[in-house]
């Protein structure tokens, strides 16, 4: 499976934005409910692929209207 540059550069850019994500969660959660623990397993498990995710139909939109040399 072949991915274009724009494609592969919005997966990288969801997958800093995944880690950015985590950071933040993990400066954020309630310690009454729940623990470093589980905010980061569920993070690394969901968050991060989803984001990756998004970013790769972000970057596969923008090399598709807008060419896949455009970056």
């Amino acid at each position: 499976m072949r991915f274009s540059k724009p494609a592969l550069m919005g997966a990288g850019l969801g997958f800093v934005m995944g880690i950015v994500f985590l950071a933040i969660s993990l400066f954020q959660f309630d310690d009454s409910v729940t623990n470093a623990r589980d905010v980061t397993l569920v993070s690394v498990l969901f968050g991060i692929p989803f984001s990756v995710l998004i970013g790769l139909g972000i970057g596969w939109a923008w090399g598709k209207y807008f060419g896949t040399h455009s970056l």
